[in-house]
Parts: C-alpha cells; structure tokens; sequence
C-alpha cells in the first residue's frame, strides 16, 4: 500500500475499533479496496498497539481511581486516613468478572484468521452485528451499576466482548447492547465495555506478536517500517475520535444507526464476493 493508504487504513481501523462496526470486517474490505494481497502482521501488531493507547489514554483516570481504592483497601482499617472507595472496589470487581470471558476466547483468535478470506462469512457476522446494536431499542432501559449489577450481568457483558474474535462482530458494540438489555445505565456500560476493551486489545497484541514470532520477519526497510508507525499512530488518533464520538450519541440516540450502517456493509460485502 501507498503512505496514504496506510494512514487511512489505520486510521479507519482505529475508528472501527472503537465504534460498534468492527475494525476487523472494516480491515478486511479496506484492503480489497485499495487491491492489496493482505497486510503485515508487524503493521497489524503496531496498529493494536495504538488503539491499546488511545483506550488506555480514554480510561486512565477510571484505572487511577481503582488502583487508589485498591491501595486503600490493603491498608489495615485503623491506619486510614480517608474511608475506603467502596464504589470503585465494586466497579473493579465487575470488570474483573467481565474480562472472564474474554481472555479464553482469544485463544480462538488466530483459528478465526481463516475466516477473513470468506467475504460472505464476514457479511454474515455484520448481519448479525447489526441485529445485536439494533434490538435492545425495543426493549426497556435501564439504570443499574456496579451497586445493582449482578456477576450473571458482568459475564453476559463480557461474553459480548468474547465475540469480537469474530470478524464483523464489535466487541464494544456488543458488550454495550447485552448491558442494555440487561438494564445497565448505557453510558456506564461504555465505560466499563471501553476498559474491558483494553484487555481485548491488549490480548490482540498477544496474537500479532506470536504470529511474528511463528513466522518471522522479512523484507523489512526502514521506509516500510516507518509506514507501519505512521498507520499505528493513525490508529491511535482515529480511536480517540470513535471514543469522542460514541460518548457524544451513546446516551441520546443509541446504536440503532450503526445497526442499519453494519447491514449495508453487509450488502456491500456480499457484492464484492460475487464480482471477486
């Protein structure tokens, strides 16, 4: 690809990370587009790597503030000087049961790699992608936390974001849903599905460099390397925009709009199946 199309592929990639539209179905056909065989997995590893930092950058001030209680909490009660945080112990509790799911799922992850040269698997999992952002609309909102929440809730949150080993399905997207169905306050939801999506990442991370290390590195040049760092940062500005964008509608207008955005992706996908 040329320098734009690296910058645009890692920008988009990072933007779709983060939006419930699947970086991974967007990758995919990003790269049909422009005519390309595949992509590195070094770029793919620094790719990951930038969203992992524009997470992190979105959800350090939730993280400082756990890690405080937590440090509170090993102190013996009676050399407190302030009581403890009793509502971030619990928030950490609930991430901790959300990521349950999440880390044995991605043993799975490269096994899925296969399915990226199906076309019509990946406008499949955009389908059902759409159907999940698009139902909990008919279903009553609701306003629990960590305080309410239970660990049921906590795993079926997670498990949405187990699926986003699937090509087209978000994992953001779908852990927000499933909270919404479960009557969880749709804006603490994001935050929560945002920190779990820290570990996501972090865990595609994992893949990217075991795939490197499987199958080494070749043809590499500094002006190729320095591509792959300009995608990565790419990536790491176009997260910071969806997660700009998604707290600005999550709350007022849900996912509804992308349900419908995902089910022309779908259309689009199966067309570029029949003429490829």
């Amino acid at each position: 690809m040329t320098w734009l199309q690296n910058i645009l592929y890692g920008f988009l990639s990072g933007m779709a990370e983060i939006l419930p539209i699947s970086s991974r179905a967007h990758g995919i056909l990003l790269l049909k587009i422009f005519g390309a065989s595949g992509s590195s997995d070094l770029m793919l590893l620094l790719m990951h790597l930038g969203i992992l930092l524009a997470l992190y950058k979105t959800c350090h001030p939730q993280l400082t503030r756990i890690n405080r209680a937590l440090a509170l909490a090993r102190i013996p009660k009676k050399r407190r000087r302030r009581p403890l945080d009793t509502r971030s112990l619990m928030d950490f509790r609930l991430l901790r049961t959300m990521v349950i799911p999440v880390i044995p799922a991605f043993f799975l992850y490269n096994a899925t790699t296969g399915l990226v040269s199906h076309t019509w698997a990946i406008a499949l999992f955009l389908i059902l992608n759409g159907l999940i952002l698009y139902l909990p609309q008919y279903l009553p909102s609701g306003n629990k936390d960590s305080r309410t929440m239970s660990r049921v809730d906590g795993l079926l949150i997670g498990l949405g974001g187990a699926l986003s080993v699937l090509p087209g399905i978000s994992g953001i997207g779908a852990m927000v849903s499933i909270g919404s169905v479960c009557g969880v306050d749709k804006k603490y939801a994001l935050e929560n599905a945002m920190a779990v999506g820290i570990v996501i990442s972090a865990c595609t991370v994992v893949c990217d460099a075991l795939r490197i290390i499987s199958g080494g590195l070749e043809g590499l040049t500094f002006s190729i390397v320095l591509a792959y760092l300009c995608a990565a940062l790419a990536s790491f500005f176009g997260g910071l925009l969806g997660v700009k964008l998604l707290r600005s509608i999550v709350e007022e207008h849900g996912f509804s709009v992308f349900a419908f955005y995902c089910w022309g992706l779908a259309l689009f996908t199966f067309f570029l199946s029949l003429v490829a």
